[in-house]
């Protein structure tokens, strides 16, 4: 899937870009995750990590992107696989994913910039 969306930054910069990819809840049910969990938690390869309610993680928009303006991914902007969830702000789009779970309950390292007094939720 393709889409054009708008990315918000918390630093006040916004920037319409083009993604491709999966969506997440697509993903999920390939899996077969377990469709009672409540939130969606992923790593990263730069130590970053995040966590997302799983109705924002299965809105039709949310992708897992290996594409961007109908090319691969650089690395810039998260290659080899990141978020990209038009409801959150930029802070809740995790870039260069290496682990993605499906959970009951929150780990105590919930969100990176959460956990560093931001909005868990990141909602726009």
């Amino acid at each position: 899937m393709r889409q054009n969306t708008r990315h918000i930054c918390v630093e006040g910069w916004d920037v319409i870009g083009r993604f491709g990819g999966a969506r997440v809840g697509d993903f999920l049910d390939l899996v077969g995750a377990d469709p009672s969990a409540r939130f969606v938690t992923v790593t990263c390869a730069d130590r970053y990590y995040e966590s997302v309610d799983i109705a924002t993680a299965r809105h039709p928009q949310s992708l897992l992107c290996h594409e961007m303006y109908d090319g691969p991914l650089d690395r810039g902007h998260g290659a080899p696989l990141r978020l990209q969830m038009p409801t959150t702000l930029g802070y809740k789009q995790a870039k260069y994913l290496m682990t993605l779970d499906v959970t009951h309950v929150l780990p105590e390292r919930r969100s990176y910039w959460g956990d560093k007094g931001y909005s868990w939720y990141g909602g726009v």
